[in-house]
């Protein structure tokens, strides 16, 4: 029986697309991530109320269908203050979504992104980098 680390982060993936969503469930998992997954920004918040205890990483799509990845971030953080976010975006107004990401704090991988780059930033983001 393998033990699981005591400080393994939890990370909320969001994505609407299904293949991206597989990818990052996959890719944080098998670095030692615990993943829970949304295919929407609904889903997303109803995770994060069933989930016990706290969700180290808010990893979320900015464009979907139903509600963007800013409003997710927000209602999140409105109930765990302390929440880091990372949007990852294929929105071409890169420039747009980069200065409210700033803004707020928060930190933006473009897609498409190597499997390196996100791990590298899921790390920094997890870091308060």
């Amino acid at each position: 029986m393998q033990l699981e680390p005591q400080n393994r982060a939890t990370i909320l993936a969001v994505d609407d697309d299904q293949t991206v969503l597989g990818l990052l469930d996959s890719v944080l998992s098998m670095a030692g991530y615990r993943v829970l997954t949304a295919d929407g920004g609904r889903s997303a918040i109803q995770v994060f109320e069933k989930n016990k205890g706290p969700v180290n990483l808010l990893l979320t799509d900015v464009m979907m269908p139903d509600l963007t990845g800013p409003v997710v971030a927000e209602r999140l953080r409105s109930l765990q203050p302390d929440l880091a976010v990372l949007f990852i975006s294929g929105f071409h107004d890169a420039d747009l979504v980069q200065r409210f990401v700033t803004a707020k704090g928060f930190s933006l991988l473009s897609k498409p992104f190597t499997v390196d780059a996100l791990l590298r930033v899921v790390a920094m983001a997890l870091n308060g980098q």
